[in-house]
């Protein structure tokens, strides 16, 4: 026999013998695995997912800091800008964002998983693009935020 035609038989050969020894194992292990597992069989442990509520405080200040972090990223703070400092920022956006988020319009408090979409729409927000900051209105409606009581 030639090499090459030796080595094209060999080669698939021990490739075979190697399969079925590694699934051997596969299916020692299965077994000892299989004894385990029917010991859990049957133990479904359902719990309710429950919203987490923010209070209405805490929703305003997460809101200024994305604003003014976004307002700062996009060079909207400093002399001749749209606000002169960073307190001035905050200053404003905590009026604006408070009258619009009151506790007595949101007795329940906020949803935190809506807080945190509003939020990371604020800091994907583009700078120069207005159809972002209708995206970040429409996921920011305080009748979204908000938590109805049941």
């Amino acid at each position: 026999m030639t090499a090459s035609v030796r080595t094209l038989v060999l080669v698939p050969a021990a490739c075979v013998v190697a399969l079925f020894a590694c699934n051997r194992d596969r299916t020692d292990t299965s077994r000892e695995r299989t004894g385990t597992m029917s010991d859990k069989t049957g133990e479904t442990t359902v719990t309710g997912a429950r919203i987490v509520p923010v209070s209405n405080e805490m929703a305003v200040d997460k809101l200024v800091v994305a604003r003014c972090e976004r307002e700062a990223a996009c060079n909207n703070i400093g002399a001749d800008k749209h606000y002169a400092t960073r307190e001035v920022c905050t200053g404003e956006v905590r009026a604006k964002t408070g009258s619009e988020l009151r506790a007595s319009d949101c007795p329940g408090g906020v949803d935190s998983k809506q807080l945190d979409t509003c939020v990371d729409s604020i800091r994907k927000e583009s700078c120069d693009n207005p159809i972002d900051s209708i995206a970040r209105l429409m996921s920011c409606r305080s009748s979204d935020l908000c938590l109805r009581a049941h």
